[in-house]
């Protein structure tokens, strides 16, 4: 699930949901860095957006890494208490490389297919 469809959630989970502590503090954190992050983006030059989003992208595939290592290792990460906090990271990370595509976008770039 996309973080940006939680930014008007203000939900707090219970005890039961304690292994979603990691996932709802991503999102508190996106949700007060997200105007900065957007107005510090929407300041850069084109090529400064292009090095931005490519070390989002980064970042992303290194958190995957982790995520598909369990995987490969016939672990089910989305299952495990362990792996709450790679989860977060997760959503953190692709939510970062969506900020840098709408900035992008509101600049009138191109993205590359």
């Amino acid at each position: 699930m996309n973080l940006s469809q939680h930014r008007n959630n203000s939900h707090r989970p219970e005890p039961a949901e304690e292994g979603l502590r990691h996932q709802m503090a991503a999102i508190d954190l996106l949700n007060a860095f997200h105007e900065h992050d957007m107005a510090a983006l929407a300041g850069l030059s084109t090529a400064q957006r292009g090095e931005q989003f490519a070390a989002r992208q980064r970042l992303c595939h290194y958190v995957d890494a982790i995520w598909d290592g369990a995987k490969a290792r016939g672990l089910s990460p989305a299952d495990l208490p362990e792996y709450n906090a790679v989860a977060a990271m997760r959503d953190l990370a692709n939510e970062l490389v969506d900020h840098a595509v709408q900035a992008r976008l509101d600049a009138g770039e191109e993205l590359a297919g």
